[in-house]
């Protein structure tokens, strides 16, 4: 039978959002963080491209509440 078995390990460490035990996200997090996620993805394609996805997500989180709005964009 065939090894089946992939030789090759990743080269980068797993992302935080996907590893379990000690430092995954709680499930709470991962809600908040995939909510973010769709509203920046939704400002981003309404806005024809105008945003950049930094001010996507910036704009989003202001949204849910999680950012206060900066005044003519200080603190980016």
């Amino acid at each position: 039978m065939p090894d089946t078995q992939d030789p090759w390990k990743p080269t980068r460490p797993i992302p935080v959002h996907r590893r379990t035990g000690s430092g995954a996200l709680s499930p709470e997090q991962l809600a908040l963080a995939d909510d973010l996620h769709t509203r920046a993805l939704a400002l981003r394609a309404a806005s024809d491209g105008d945003l950049s996805i930094r001010e996507a997500v910036h704009l989003a989180a202001v949204q849910l509440g999680l950012e206060t709005p900066h005044p003519d964009g200080e603190g980016q």
